[in-house]
């Protein structure tokens, strides 16, 4: 539940006006026509004419974001009601110098102008910040007459951007329990009469006496003691199984150890892991529309997201009752759990191509609750499992 925010303080431009904290100051600035800075948010409100429809404005934000800055990751998208204008709130992270950037860009039409209203943070304060900027843009209102006629269709939407790549050092399976093993020395000379130690030795993380470079004790140090790391479990649609786990700032990828594939690994900032995962979800912009169904029979669902070949079909009632749910149901599955350390309870979300995402909840009785969620709701889980 959202903590309400006192907004005591509002601003006024030609085209809109909004309510935000009194802490929150106004800047002078002759490239907007409204700047507002504090508690690391940067607020800036924009301006042009414009006779296109939100449809055709959205379309453009979306084409033109992504390459605005290098790594730019949609994140999501969804129609908005309360400006009192035709709008559309898009949600983005941006990398930057000084780490990744949340940015929350609020556009609107009015017939007469296009106004884009931009919230930025540091996505380390983005879980801190949500209420107080999702407050401002709930309290945004337009001041001009807004377009009489309505849209009916939504637009299309991209799609997501692909995963970054994880640049690291690939290891057989032997050779990472081996590197696992040194965690807390610094020398092992008995390394250099073993496969895995020479493996180690060839890779560079290993020295040619045995030794553990500097580098290589950074990356062992989050195994020197019982630490449990954040992990992506995914099963794909073409019924490859693959594993992420994140300690601290130590990576290893890999799929299921059962079938003896190597494993890369990484030393990575948070952030970094952050956008592998986000990646590997698929999050990018999708519009998301409740399920009628709120549940459905836990050995169903359990058959379908636990990759079965034979998974069985919706039961007809239930897909006729609910034409999204059986889109979704006949749609590819990726099917990810996020487990958090010291959490019982893992996450799982299925991302359904071409449909967006849902999420598996409790048993009860032998139903499941399994309901629609948005990408930015499943990126934010990310973020709390790797930087909260």
């Amino acid at each position: 539940m959202a903590v309400p925010v006192p907004l005591g303080t509002e601003d006024r431009t030609a085209r809109l006006t909004l309510h935000r904290p009194d802490a929150w100051r106004r800047e002078d600035s002759a490239q907007a026509d409204l700047r507002v800075t504090g508690d690391d948010v940067v607020l800036t409100v924009r301006s042009r004419p414009s006779d296109r429809t939100i449809a055709e404005e959205h379309t453009s934000l979306l084409e033109r974001l992504p390459g605005s800055v290098d790594g730019l990751r949609l994140i999501g998208c969804d129609p908005w009601t309360t400006a009192g204008a035709p709008a559309r709130l898009v949600e983005y992270v941006r990398p930057d110098e000084d780490g990744d950037v949340a940015g929350a860009h609020l556009l609107f039409v009015t017939g007469r102008h296009r106004v884009d209203l931009t919230i930025e943070r540091p996505l380390a304060r983005m879980l801190d910040t949500d209420d107080a900027v999702f407050a401002v843009l709930d309290s945004v209102r337009a001041t001009e007459p807004a377009p009489s006629r309505v849209q009916r269709e939504l637009e299309p939407l991209p799609d997501a951007a692909p995963a970054p790549e994880l640049d690291g050092t690939r290891l057989s399976t032997d050779a990472l329990a081996t590197l696992r093993s040194l965690a807390g020395r610094r020398w092992n000379p008995t390394l250099l009469r073993t496969t895995a130690g020479r493996e180690l030795i060839d890779s560079g993380l290993v020295g040619r006496l045995g030794t553990l470079p500097e580098s290589t004790q950074t990356l062992l140090g989050p195994w020197e003691g019982d630490t449990q790391p954040v992990t992506l479990e995914q099963h794909l649609p073409d019924g490859r199984a693959t594993r992420l786990q994140a300690w601290s700032e130590t990576v290893v990828d890999g799929t299921d150890e059962a079938d003896g594939t190597d494993a890369v690994i990484a030393q990575l900032s948070a952030e970094h892991v952050v956008r592998i995962m986000a990646g590997r979800l698929g999050i990018g912009p999708a519009w998301t529309f409740s399920f009628r169904t709120g549940s459905l029979r836990a050995d169903l669902l359990g058959l379908r997201t636990g990759g079965a070949t034979d998974a069985p079909d919706l039961p007809a009632a239930i897909a006729a009752a609910d034409p999204r749910l059986a889109r979704f149901w006949g749609a590819p599955w990726t099917v990810s759990t996020l487990r958090r350390p010291g959490r019982p309870n893992p996450i799982v979300v299925v991302h359904a191509e071409g449909q967006g995402f849902a999420r598996v909840g409790r048993t009860e009785a032998g139903e499941t609750v399994f309901t629609t969620d948005s990408p930015a709701n499943v990126y934010r889980s990310v973020v709390r499992a790797v930087l909260g």
